[in-house]
């Protein structure tokens, strides 16, 4: 039995409800069931956007139902031809208690009467003034009978337990009928066991009906699943599940091709050009709703912004920002990325190469995957391990300035703060009715204010499981909705996690070597790779237990070198370039370090004392001993003037240092 509607030219999910119906199920809608969605109906030469309600309305009326009912909490229950009830008021006028038929409308019993001078259809008054608990609609084509839940429930059983009158109805807003699915009062039990009575006891139409072998039906719409128990539908023959997703990339290619006269620029476009930008339209907008895409039109005409080329309205509507910093980073910004990354990241020569190889990519954007997918995509995922102190963060910031040139583009969450199960709240927002929903998530607010991020995941294996879920969300989707349904977009962001996966056992790596001389980067890099893979694909309480976070990180697992005593140097230097920065621009004073000495001393100390493990730390934790807080205290007591030259040299032993030949001791 072909519906009353062209299902290939209509949205999906309503061919696949018409099917659910033809074989005797009640349907339970879900998802994204406030959007508009195209519907083509037979013997229309185009098509028109309609809600949900709409849908249904059109599709039960072409279908020749004769009474289309429709209740939720506000406007409780209504008929769209209350006439059609005649052949089974009796039963209603029962549920209703006082309310009848007369002339094919409601009229009201002793307790209800209308206003005088009234009609059927305007809005009832009990005898005694006050206002009724059954409100009619007043001037609309359907005329609502009852409010409270019960009380429709009960008609709508007695509606569809007869097999005369084809009748349907829709209860909407049902995940607001109920509070906790896991958890219901005794109010809402009886409700949903009212409801799964109407399920089962629905006729089938008798003999002779022109709908014979079909059977009246009830639609449940909801937007959250979850709401509603899953002891209901469950195991229940008698119900379908159908979620309504949101526009497939066929459906926002037939909007834009729609509606791209619309569009700021859309209709000087030539048919050449207009197939490039709906396709490229239709790839960009992928996980939006129709409303969004209505939105992004209203964007081009209200702040003139052209639909050429289609990325930057669509990003400017995501990220309410026109200045894109990616399309900064031009070729030759790219080809000195290596050398600014290594002047700050001293001795990771192989983990800043991985980076820049993302650079171009980022840039350009070709990709093997499919073009909708690679675009909502963070623009790079790496996974940095290591020993600790080797310049994980510091390579992250780095590659903040060089892409952003802004320090405030780069965020960082310490992991160690996500161990529990309920933590994931804090990236994502807690629950409607729980402590912090109002302040909505860290993360998702994050990206909403700042799309254009680094944003660093520290010690990435402290955090609960089920925190994994959301990354596992954001590295396929490139977007994260928080507990308020707003969505935040990470197409624009570089994601890294950090990690010391493997660094409490490298210590048999080194034995393993003659002299216990430190193991070479490939032994280490393959020793730092197999071990991140066990944390992966391991189940606990070894491992995470979850291989596709693994297969989502691919190829850009970054393993980062040991500090070696030919990076000692480069380390010191650094650090040293800074303090005298530090002095110049705070007190206006020129400093020169015996800088041969000072890396000659640091160097005895981190072999010596066997801190080599420590990384960088470790030196930078040396400086600020030796050379660091002596200078600060000569400084603070001898109050140099302004524009003073100060040499500086260590004493014996690491002692004291020498500030123009003055002992400051450490």
């Amino acid at each position: 039995m072909r519906p009353h509607f062209i299902p290939d030219q209509s949205s999906p999910w309503m061919g696949e409800f018409h099917k659910h119906l033809v074989r005797g199920k009640h349907v339970l809608l879900y998802g994204n069931v406030l959007d508009h969605f195209y519907l083509t109906p037979a013997g229309e030469a185009q098509g028109r956007y309609v809600s949900v309600p709409e849908f249904l309305r059109h599709y039960f009326r072409d279908e020749g139902y004769e009474v289309i009912g429709h209740y939720d909490i506000v406007d409780g229950l209504s008929f769209s031809d209350p006439a059609a009830m005649r052949p089974i008021f009796d039963g209603i006028v029962a549920t209703a208690k006082g309310c009848s038929l007369q002339d094919g409308v409601p009229s009201f019993g002793p307790h209800l009467s209308p206003r005088p001078g009234a009609t059927a259809s305007a809005t009832p008054v009990r005898t005694d003034g006050s206002a009724p608990r059954t409100i009619p609609r007043a001037g609309g084509q359907a005329t609502p009978l009852l409010l409270l839940p019960d009380q429709a429930l009960d008609g709508i059983r007695h509606l569809l337990s007869q097999p005369r009158v084809a009748g349907a109805t829709v209860v909407d807003y049902s995940d607001k009928l109920f509070g906790d699915a896991k958890h219901q009062t005794e109010a809402e039990l009886r409700l949903l066991v009212r409801l799964k009575k109407i399920v089962q006891t629905a006729a089938f139409l008798e003999k002779g009906h022109r709908l014979c072998g079909r059977k009246n039906v009830l639609v449940i719409v909801g937007a959250q699943l979850g709401a509603i128990p899953p002891w209901f539908y469950q195991d229940n023959p008698f119900v379908a599940l159908l979620q309504i997703p949101k526009p497939r990339r066929e459906e926002r290619a037939r909007y834009i091709h729609t509606h791209l006269a619309d569009f700021r620029d859309g209709q000087t476009l030539d048919p050449e050009e207009a197939v490039k930008v709906e396709q490229e339209f239709a790839d960009l907008t992928d996980g939006l709703t129709t409303w969004d895409l209505d939105a992004i039109w209203r964007t081009s005409i209200a702040e003139n912004v052209s639909i050429v080329p289609p990325k930057s309205l669509v990003d400017y509507y995501k990220y309410g920002q026109r200045d894109d910093p990616w399309e900064r980073l031009d070729a030759a910004k790219i080809r000195h990325a290596q050398a600014q990354l290594e002047a700050r990241v001293i001795g990771q020569q192989c983990a800043i190469q991985k980076v820049v190889d993302m650079l171009p990519a980022a840039r350009v954007g070709l990709s093997m995957s499919e073009v909708t997918a690679q675009a909502g995509k963070p623009k790079g995922v790496f996974f940095f391990v290591g020993p600790t102190g080797v310049g994980k963060t510091e390579l992250a910031k780095a590659l903040t300035g060089l892409i952003f040139s802004d320090d405030a583009a780069f965020d960082r969450y310490d992991m160690s703060e996500y161990k529990e199960q309920h933590s994931a709240e804090k990236l994502a927002g807690s629950p409607p009715g729980y402590v912090g929903y109002e302040e909505g998530g860290r993360l998702t607010n994050r990206m909403r204010e700042r799309p254009f991020s680094v944003l660093l995941f520290d010690e990435i294996e402290k955090a609960h499981p089920l925190v994994m879920d959301k990354f596992l969300q954001i590295l396929e989707d490139g977007r994260l909705t928080d507990s308020k349904g707003q969505t935040a977009y990470f197409s624009q962001a570089v994601i890294i996690f950090t990690s010391n996966i493997g660094s409490d056992s490298l210590d048999q790596v080194q034995s393993g070597n003659r002299d216990g001389a430190q193991p070479a980067f490939a032994e280490l890099e393959q020793h730092y790779k197999d071990a991140v893979r066990r944390h992966f694909t391991q189940g606990p309480p070894q491992g995470l237990g979850r291989p596709e976070l693994l297969n989502r990180l691919g190829d850009n697992i970054v393993v980062f070198d040991l500090l070696r005593p030919e990076h000692v140097e480069g380390i010191c230097n650094k650090f040293l370039t800074a303090l005298e920065q530090a002095a110049r621009n705070k007190r206006r004073l020129e400093i020169y370090f015996d800088r041969q000495r000072i890396v000659a001393m640091v160097r005895s100390l981190m072999e010596k004392d066997g801190k080599m493990s420590s990384g960088g730390r470790g030196i930078k934790t040396l400086l600020e001993q030796i050379v660091e807080r002596p200078l600060n205290r000569w400084v603070f007591y001898q109050n140099p003037p302004e524009n003073a030259q100060l040499a500086i040299t260590p004493g014996p032993d690491g002692a004291c240092i020498l500030v123009n030949g003055e002992e400051v001791p450490r």
